[in-house]
């Protein structure tokens, strides 16, 4: 018990020693620097009026992503299609080539 205490009072000691200031004075201090961050702080007219704008752009922001991403299904559309004909085409060439092939083929053996 007597290392607890002699403990205790080094520290209030101490503490007293390096404290900055008075409790009152660091009370008062506390008040005006919390006035000072109320003061600072937007009131709820501001706050409504940014809310509002960033509801406007991000409604904007999507309509210009939905036209994005129609344009994008388009392209990707006409690209299959693209694709599809050069496959016809392809195909019809291979069978042709096919074709020919076995037709040279067919007059080259007796």
């Amino acid at each position: 018990m007597g290392r607890f205490l002699n403990g205790f009072l080094l520290g209030v000691g101490v503490g007293l020693l390096v404290a900055p200031m008075r409790g009152e004075d660091m009370q008062r201090l506390l008040r005006e620097r919390s006035q000072q961050l109320l003061n600072n702080l937007p009131n709820s007219e501001q706050l409504m009026q940014a809310g509002q704008q960033v509801a406007a752009n991000l409604s904007q922001t999507a309509g210009t992503l939905k036209d994005y991403a129609q344009q994008a299904a388009s392209k990707v559309q006409d690209t299959g299609s693209q694709l599809g004909s050069l496959t016809q085409q392809t195909t019809q060439k291979v069978k042709q080539s096919g074709q020919d092939t076995l037709n040279a083929a067919k007059k080259t053996t007796p």
